[in-house]
């Protein structure tokens, strides 16, 4: 299996938004989802003729090529999404981050502690929010956005439509973002690609270049706390090639998720309830073959539901490794 890192340039702002209204599309997400992501490779490799249809039709029965989310890159530091022990005052707008501490208590069982800062003054918490330490400090990063309004044009006259204005949010082009993959030896892979990510490519918007290296991340080993670098699934046990991850304790916040789009069939998935990215999970992981746990880091485990592969969930990453990229690792 090939363990990879990406890196995404947007050449065009990209429309991906957490809301669809009857005025058009709102509320830009601070990352890219990894099934948008690993739709939009397929979408790629499949246009160049690195993949056929019958491939892709077997990515859709048994997904095989997996994705991560993908978080911005700010100033060439990579960014990762805050865990609940990381909140900002209300008041002074200190940035509290307990997460080691956190994690060594839940590793051993016992409860964490409580945040609090000097001032006493209540907490939000950033949980899901993508994070980096700019030298002593924890700061947040959302990617640039701007709003625009279209007007709807009539196929019959081709002219404008009166009362057909579409109102969109897109992120910024020229935002970088870093995801992780996880793909079969027999899948050929060019070291660059572009790509279109989100709505309106007929029109121009999401068009990205995506760059693949070699990730120099292990296997996963003995770890049992671990990072959940995208929204989970709130299952007692998952099982992926040979692996099977038997999760004890998740600490974080559900929300209901509109789960993806099907290329298979051209229909949205449903929405279902996941813990977000950033919660703690406490985890035992057992497996065949070691080398096969480093998938879990990279592209998740993928969950079948309601007759659909869910993807771009379940990804793990271990807590030291979160904090040695959260200490200011250069992306």
């Amino acid at each position: 299996m090939k363990l990879l890192e990406c890196r995404i340039v947007l050449k065009s702002p990209a429309i991906i938004t957490e809301r669809r209204t009857e005025r058009g599309f709102v509320r830009p997400l601070n990352h890219i989802p990894g099934s948008t992501l690993r739709g939009a490779i397929l979408t790629a490799l499949y246009n160049r003729g690195l993949l056929g249809s019958n491939e892709l039709s077997e990515e859709a029965k048994k997904p095989s090529l997996l994705v991560s989310p993908a978080y911005p890159v700010v100033k060439g530091v990579r960014t990762v999404p805050a865990t609940p022990f990381i909140a900002r005052c209300r008041i002074c707008g200190e940035v509290v981050d307990t997460t080691s501490d956190a994690a060594e208590k839940i590793g051993v069982d016992k409860s964490p502690s409580p945040l609090t800062v000097h001032c006493k003054s209540p907490l939000k918490s950033l949980l899901g929010s993508p994070v980096f330490r700019e030298g002593e400090k924890l700061l947040t990063y959302r990617p640039s956005t701007f709003r625009a309004t279209s007007v709807g044009i009539s196929k019959g006259r081709g002219s404008a439509m009166r009362g057909m204005l579409f109102d969109y949010e897109a992120i910024a082009e020229g935002e970088v973002f870093w995801a992780r993959m996880a793909a079969p030896d027999s899948l050929e892979l060019p070291r660059e690609l572009e790509i279109a990510v989100g709505r309106g490519q007929s029109r121009g918007f999401g068009w990205a270049s995506l760059s693949l290296n070699p990730s120099q991340a292990k296997p996963l080993g003995e770890t049992r706390v671990f990072i959940a670098f995208s929204p989970l699934t709130p299952l007692r046990s998952m099982n992926w090639e040979g692996c099977e991850l038997n999760v004890h304790r998740i600490y974080g916040r559900t929300s209901r998720i509109l789960s993806g789009w099907d290329l298979a069939s051209g229909k949205h998935k449903p929405f279902i309830m996941l813990a977000r990215q950033g919660s703690i999970v406490r985890a035992d992981l057992l497996y065949d073959k070691k080398e096969m746990t480093a998938a879990i880091s990279h592209g998740g485990v993928p969950i079948q539901t309601s007759g659909f592969w869910l993807t771009g969930v379940n990804v793990l990453i271990p807590v030291e490794e979160y904090l040695r990229i959260l200490g200011g690792g250069v992306g």
